[in-house]
């Protein structure tokens, strides 16, 4: 491998180790902007773009973990999460507004 650098004092092994994560870095991003999304700032303060990486990198470990436990794929555990959260906040809906679930075809959240 051969690297061209200005930045002298660490060994070539430590270079290599420095580029290695920084194609970590590149990968997460990649990761971050097509599969969540995240190319676009909701907010222009710092603050507010810290709060939306937050929730985004919550949401990536649900879903991961969501994947995992079922033994799915990403896109596949993207959608059901969607459709189960869709029917756990319409049925909280419902009972929270007095209305009778089983008049409905939504479970009771548990």
């Amino acid at each position: 491998m051969l690297l061209i650098t200005n930045f002298l004092e660490p060994t070539a092994q430590t270079i290599a180790r420095i580029y290695g994560r920084r194609w970590d870095i590149e990968v997460f991003f990649r990761f971050i902007k097509q599969e969540l999304n995240f190319s676009h700032f909701l907010s222009m303060n710092e603050n507010g773009i810290q709060i939306v990486m937050y929730m985004t990198l919550i949401t990536a470990m649900l879903v991961m973990i969501y994947k995992r436990e079922n033994n799915i794929g990403y896109t596949t555990a993207v959608r059901r999460m969607g459709i189960e959260l869709e029917n756990l906040i319409m049925a909280i809906i419902v009972i929270e507004s007095g209305g009778d679930l089983n008049k409905t075809q939504l479970r009771p959240p548990v």
